[in-house]
């Protein structure tokens, strides 16, 4: 028969709780990876509907002429212009002969003058950007969609640290979760795979079409470099409603790689789950009081240690269980709260409701118990 204890407040657990909970420092991670995310396809919607305007400006895209200036020899000078003339003048060294009595001049180089056309402008490195961006993306979304997996994934993190009236105290904690693999995956989701392959292949026949543009082609040939946010507001930028719908895309791919980036590289810290973080707080105390107990060898003496922190753990709990509740916004009276613990720990065998000291009762012969058999596992 279970030795009985006196079921009150044991004031030294209380002090060591107290402190405890008053000193913890303590920081809560996760990372949730959701392939299934896959199957939204807000991504492609976006995509989808900036192809049209997109199609227009890069089959349309500006050309600007732009002068060269180069010194040549006279014999392969093409075009020659009043500023050719002035450059003449202060450079005398160009001239080969002059001719004293016809006043006249014969150079051996001469400024040459051209116009040429380029593609390498601003706005259009800007669509050269944006290609860019927009192939990788579509390549690493189709790769994705070959390897499809329905899995979630989720990744806790949590560490404290705190002090007690007489000890420092440290916690460190990792818990992962994966969906066992499946051996096929549901018809319904096979076929909106197949459509979002579909679709996806009609934009990259837009993307191949503007790789082999004129535009691209050149500004491939200048080995032109890709340009960084923030983007320039240029007149045509600005104005051209089909550049607007670029810019918007743009906006989207950068902010998508970001949230990508975040989501690998750092686990997401919820600094306003107070209310959850508490709940790891507390098991936390409660790993504490189960490690101050094994100083004792015997069992009986852990189990008693332990027995006289049932109490502080028993309201510490209730109370975070009320908060829990509140901040869903639902209110519960410490009636309704007893009488939902009665009901769950009702009598088996004649079906009667306890009362409150059966639940008092009942949660220290279950405490018991419950820290037995911790005991038995370490």
């Amino acid at each position: 028969m279970a030795e009985t204890y006196n079921f009150l407040v044991n004031e030294n657990a209380k002090e060591k709780s107290s402190a405890f909970l008053k000193n913890i420092e303590s920081a809560m991670a996760y990372k949730s990876d959701y392939s299934s995310d896959l199957l939204s396809t807000d991504w492609l919607d976006i995509i989808e509907y900036s192809c049209p305007f997109l199609d227009i400006i890069y089959r349309n895209a500006k050309i600007a002429l732009i002068q060269e200036e180069n010194v040549e020899k006279i014999e392969r000078s093409k075009r020659i212009n009043v500023s050719s003339i002035k450059d003449l003048a202060r450079h005398s060294e160009y001239i080969n002969k002059y001719d004293k009595k016809t006043d006249s001049v014969e150079p051996s180089k001469i400024l040459d003058i051209r116009n040429e056309e380029t593609f390498n402008i601003y706005e259009n490195r800007f669509l050269y950007t944006l290609l860019s961006k927009l192939s990788k993306f579509l390549y690493e979304k189709e790769k994705m969609l070959n390897n499809f997996e329905l899995s979630d994934e989720k990744y806790l993190e949590y560490s404290g640290n705190t002090l007690t009236t007489e000890e420092k105290v440290k916690v460190e904690l990792k818990v992962y979760t994966e969906t066992l693999p499946s051996q096929k995956i549901d018809k319904d989701i096979k076929d909106k795979i197949k459509s979002i392959k579909a679709r996806l292949k009609r934009v990259k026949e837009y993307v191949s079409s503007w790789e082999k543009s004129e535009m691209v082609k050149a500004l491939d040939k200048a080995h032109v470099s890709f340009i960084n946010p923030p983007i320039k507001k240029t007149n045509i930028i600005l104005k051209n409603p089909n550049f607007q719908v670029a810019v918007k895309l743009w906006e989207f791919l950068y902010k998508y790689e970001e949230d990508d980036d975040e989501k690998e590289e750092n686990l997401n810290s919820d600094n306003s789950s107070d209310v959850l973080k508490g709940f790891l707080d507390h098991s936390f105390l409660i790993d504490y009081f189960v490690l101050s107990s094994i100083v004792s060898t015997k069992k009986r003496e852990q189990k008693k240690e332990l027995a006289k922190c049932a109490s502080v753990l028993i309201t510490e709990e209730i109370r975070r269980i009320i908060a829990l509740l509140k901040s869903t916004g639902l209110d519960i009276t410490n009636e309704e709260l007893l009488s939902l613990i009665a009901k769950e720990i009702k009598n088996d065998k004649n079906e009667r409701l306890v009362g409150i000291d059966d639940v008092k009762k009942k949660f220290k012969n279950a405490m018991e118990d419950y820290l037995e058999r911790i005991q038995e596992n370490l």
